[in-house]
């Protein structure tokens, strides 16, 4: 049996006892880390590792959901409530649950989430190697002004750039990067890495890039899943201020990047000089087989 992550047992000792013996149990059965577990009242209990999901044989109850809740807010769901009313939570050490219940709405928006009946805990890992390939493409392409990574959704673009991000700012060729961490995804397992990097967590993006150029001065702005206008606009800002932008958004393909108003738009204005559509995993390696292009191959 494997040693257990820093990330896995974070999220672990957050579930009831019960069910944490029970997706250790599970996943000790299969090889590979714990990439999500799925707590759903009075339905079976699940984990996913390396992509398939697997039953426990448990079963959560409401007070079990109740309990994991409470442990990833640190017992302050007002706190919370703001991302809760988005459909997650951002726990310890980058562990993000996605939640849904009851919305209570009022004129068409979401107030607030109550009776929560759904948590699934997603747990990141660092995954070396994997932006190798990404890191290449720009050390070849240092004169362009922006790199967009996309991919159709669970592919890993969140993984590719956290695992850009200690290649941009360490080693002998380190230089400063700020990291807009809106959703505390991008900064975990990077604690320890003594990296020339800030991070904004918590930010929303568009205001975390806004304050990372006109305060840190940084070569590099690093966010993830532009999808709105006003992430266009801070994008747009950023690099015109010459800072190199690296971001993702959600794509199944070049022709689907087109046609997107948003990143048309940032085309169509050369943010992005480079593009890189992550197809899969690289069989000879953890990095990715990639779709290199740029504005007019979008």
């Amino acid at each position: 049996m494997r040693d257990r992550t820093t990330a896995e047992k974070r999220a672990l000792l957050m579930l009831p006892a019960r069910l944490s013996s029970a997706v250790g149990k599970t996943a000790a059965l299969h090889p590979g880390p714990i990439a999500e577990i799925r707590i759903r009242a009075r339905r079976p209990l699940t984990v996913t590792v390396n992509g398939r999901e697997y039953a426990t044989g448990a079963e959560a109850s409401d007070e079990d959901v109740e309990y994991t809740v409470r442990a990833l807010s640190g017992n302050s769901l007002y706190s919370h409530a703001e991302t809760i009313r988005e459909g997650y939570i951002c726990a310890e050490g980058g562990i993000r649950a996605g939640v849904c219940g009851r919305a209570i709405t009022r004129d068409g928006v979401i107030d607030a989430v109550t009776g929560i009946t759904s948590i699934n805990v997603r747990i990141p890992h660092r995954v070396h190697g994997a932006a190798d390939a990404v890191f290449d493409l720009l050390r070849e392409r240092r004169g362009g002004t922006g790199l967009l990574v996309w991919s159709k959704p669970g592919i890993g673009k969140t993984t590719v750039l956290r695992e850009l991000i200690p290649l941009l700012s360490g080693g002998e060729r380190a230089e400063r990067c700020a990291v807009v961490d809106t959703r505390y995804e991008l900064s975990a397992g990077l604690e320890e890495e003594p990296i020339l990097a800030d991070f904004l967590l918590g930010y929303p993006r568009g205001k975390g890039i806004e304050i990372a150029v006109r305060t840190l001065s940084p070569r590099y702005v690093v966010c993830d899943e532009i999808s709105t206008d006003a992430d266009a606009r801070a994008v747009e800002e950023a690099a015109s201020s010459g800072t190199f932008v690296v971001a993702s958004c959600h794509a199944f393909s070049t022709a689907d990047l087109a046609s997107s108003p948003v990143m048309s738009r940032l085309f169509q204005k050369n943010v992005f000089t480079l593009t890189a559509g992550l197809l899969g995993r690289d069989e000879n390696g953890p990095g990715y087989a990639l779709d290199v292009g740029g504005p007019e191959a979008a």
